[in-house]
Order: C-alpha cells, then sequence, then structure tokens
C-alpha cells in the first residue's frame, strides 16, 4: 500500500508514516496498528480519498512483521481495508534478493592481495593443465594404418612439366624450433616438436643429394615474436633472393621423402607464367605444410602479403598457428589465381600420413573398404612420393614409423 500520494495531498505529509516512505518503508504493514487504524479512514488503495458511498470494505490479511509470513500468531492478522468492488488490491511487498555467497566472499574479504592470488592460482591451473593434456596427447601410441602398405594410382599432374628438362637449380628448406632461443615459446606449444627435424633430416639429405638439389635449414631464421611455423615465409623469401635457387620447395620438419625415386621435375609447370604449386587441405583450401615457389618478383610479393597478414597470428601454445589459415585466405581472394597457381593432386607431393590406434585397427580391417581414406589421392599409399603428418601430437614415433617404410 503506498503513500506516495497522500504524503504529498494530504495532511498526513507531516506525520511519521510519509517519513518512513522517505526512508524506504513504503508497505502498509510496516505501519503499526494504532496509527494504521487513525490513517485508515484518510486515503484508499488508489490513493484518493475514501467515499461511503463508493467504496466497500474488504478484509486482507498483512503481516506486520514478515510480509511474506501473514500466519504469524502473535500478530494481529485482519485489518479493514477499503477498496473498490471486486478488484484484486495491487498491494506489493518489496524483497531483496540476498547475495550469493561467492559474491559475499568476494565483496568481504576481496583486496589486492587476494585477487592477485585468486588470478595466479587460475593462471597456473590452466598452464598445469594445458602441459598435462599435451603430454597426454604426444604420448600416444600409433600404428601405421594398412593403406602404408597398399598402392594405389596417383593422377599425372593436369599441366605440362618439365620432367627431365632443365629446370634450374632446385632448393629445399625446412625448420624447426628446437634451436629457438625462446624458452616461453618452447613451453607454451601445445606439440612436442623436439628431435622432428633431425629424425628427418637426414632423409631429406639423402633425396637431395640423390638428384643433385641443396637443401637449406631455416631454423636460425625463426621470429620468435610468432608461432615458429610463421618462419617458414621467412626461410622460403631468404632462399628467393639466393642466386643458387630457380625454384624452392618447403617441406614441413614432419615430412618424409617415401619414394626418393620420383624427381621434383616431374610436377614442376612448364608454363613460365606459373610460379605456385600448392596441395589442398582436409576441410577444403590449401596446405602450407609443402608447396613449392619459382624465383620470381610475383613469389617474393606473394610470401610478402602472406607475412603480412597478422590477424591470423595465433597466440603461442595453440595447437595451430596461423600460417595456413592467411594462407588459405590469401590464395581465396587472389584476383590472379588461374593464372599462376596450381593445384595438382595431393598425392603428388603433400600425402597425408595416416595412422591408428591399435583398437582403431582392429575395427577397420572389419570394413577397410568402406574407410574415407582407403584408395584416397588424399592419403599416403605405398609408392607416394611424400608423407605428410599434420594433426598428430607424437610427431616422433609417427615419423619413425614412416621412415621405416621409405626407400
Amino acid at each position: 500500500f503506498k503513500l506516495n500520494n497522500h504524503c504529498r495531498h494530504t495532511f498526513f505529509s507531516w506525520t511519521w508514516p510519509c517519513r518512513w516512505r522517505e526512508m524506504g518503508m513504503v508497505t502498509f504493514s510496516h505501519i503499526p496498528t494504532r496509527a494504521r487504524h487513525s490513517i485508515q479512514s484518510a486515503f484508499s488503495l488508489r490513493g484518493t480519498t475514501a467515499t461511503t458511498s463508493t467504496i466497500s470494505t474488504s478484509t486482507m490479511a498483512i503481516s506486520m512483521e514478515n510480509p511474506q509470513d501473514p500466519g504469524n500468531p502473535q500478530l494481529p492478522q485482519y485489518i479493514s481495508v477499503e477498496q473498490k468492488p471486486e478488484e484484486k488490491h495491487d498491494s506489493y511487498y518489496p524483497m531483496k534478493r540476498k547475495p550469493s555467497r561467492t559474491l559475499l566472499y568476494f565483496r568481504n574479504r576481496a583486496n589486492t592481495s587476494n585477487v592477485s592470488m585468486s588470478m595466479l592460482i587460475v593462471v597456473l591451473s590452466v598452464l598445469l593443465f594445458h602441459r598435462i593434456f599435451s603430454l597426454y596427447m604426444s604420448h600416444r601410441r600409433w600404428i601405421n594404418a594398412p593403406i602404408t602398405y597398399i598402392e594405389r594410382p596417383c593422377r599425372s599432374p593436369h599441366y605440362d612439366t618439365m620432367q627431365d628438362s632443365d629446370a634450374g637449380k632446385i632448393c629445399i628448406t625446412t625448420l624447426t624450433d628446437s634451436k629457438s632461443t625462446s624458452a616461453f615459446q618452447r613451453f607454451m606449444r601445445w606439440r612436442n616438436f623436439d628431435g622432428i627435424l633431425e629424425l628427418t633430416w637426414q632423409n631429406k639429405m639423402d633425396y637431395a643429394r640423390k638428384h643433385g638439389y641443396q637443401m637449406f635449414d631455416g631454423s636460425e631464421l625463426i621470429d620468435t615474436s610468432r608461432p615458429p611455423a610463421w618462419s617458414k615465409i621467412l626461410a622460403v623469401a631468404h632462399l628467393m633472393n639466393q642466386d643458387d635457387c630457380d625454384w624452392v620447395m618447403w617441406a614441413d620438419a614432419d615430412t618424409v621423402f617415401m619414394n626418393s625415386d620420383q624427381k621434383i621435375e616431374n610436377f614442376l609447370p612448364a608454363d613460365p607464367t606459373k610460379h605456385l604449386l600448392v596441395g589442398s587441405d582436409n576441410g577444403g583450401g590449401y596446405n602450407s605444410g609443402v608447396f613449392l615457389l619459382r624465383k620470381s618478383e610475383w613469389s617474393r610479393q606473394f610470401l610478402s602479403d602472406w607475412w603480412d597478414m597478422r590477424s591470423f597470428v595465433r597466440p603461442p601454445g595453440m595447437a595451430l598457428s596461423g600460417d595456413n589459415n592467411a594462407m588459405k585466405a590469401l590464395l581465396r581472394d587472389m584476383p590472379d589465381f588461374q593464372e599462376h597457381v596450381l593445384s595438382p593432386a595431393r598425392c603428388t607431393f603433400n600425402s597425408f600420413a595416416k595412422f591408428l590406434t591399435f583398437s582403431e585397427q582392429m575395427t577397420v580391417m572389419t570394413n577397410l573398404n568402406e574407410q574415407p581414406w582407403y584408395n584416397s589421392e588424399e592419403y599416403y599409399h605405398k609408392g607416394d612420393f611424400l608423407a605428410h603428418t599434420p594433426g598428430y601430437d607424437n610427431k616422433v614415433d609417427c615419423l619413425r614409423l614412416l621412415l621405416q617404410e621409405a626407400r
């Protein structure tokens, strides 16, 4: 029962019920019984003066002590209130919602030192979970999928290739962050790349020597302000300015040359206007794990534009670095893509290796022909040129399995 209008327009404006209204006590139930009966005839439910001819009297239960407990036997239970006939009263009992215990705790105990300690505990907990999960993922045991031992044909490039003609000097480069001086970056990384390049370096060097190619390690060029995968751009750009390279092939450290009899000239384009060869990626777009660039001004500009896509750079420790998504976006919006870029079948030079757990191996053997990777040009089969291991955390064991099958 509000006293708003009565306190402004009646002689009760000086009385203590109106002063109580100013202090927030706005319900009629807060007024003592004696005072309530004394002012009862002076105002009605709607805030107007009551008239006996148009207003009837109804009875309502109102608690004097607790508005939500009208059954208190120690207090008067009924008072006579004047209302309009057959109309529900619009009285309300405001309730204050109690704050949660957590809010009360921080409200009463929070200070600079406590907040700092809480934030430190949260950060350390996240880092601990990060490292435990990363350690678990990097120690999962894999075995080669059956397709590693099964041959399947790979489509020839849909363009004219150099074959045995003079392709100029071909350079191959790769890198790893195991030599990086950034301890924080190596700690935060999700996947463990330690020992990968040392494991695959000899395989790459043997292939390069066999065909007269030059092999370069770009690990010294790593930019520690970004995830290491971005530095592949710097490694390729560095060779673009060398006189010893007419074509530069980038191969991630987690790649293995599986069929050393195949030559890079077998899929290099004879058309001098084609500058970039790149394979497809799972889920659409292109994969930056293996690509080839012709030494040209177009290629230098492509690398510069790719490096400038800073909005794609991911924070340290993420499973993905953002470089691959940046290249996808760059090629998707490239106006002269058809004129300068070629994308042969992925089995040409960037087959994705497939590994299974022991339990998965037993399951797929019963329906091998129904697996999406069986006889697929996207995944490595026996005889393909190169095998790539993207998406696997325990890369050391995966690469060892591949190296056993390389020839």
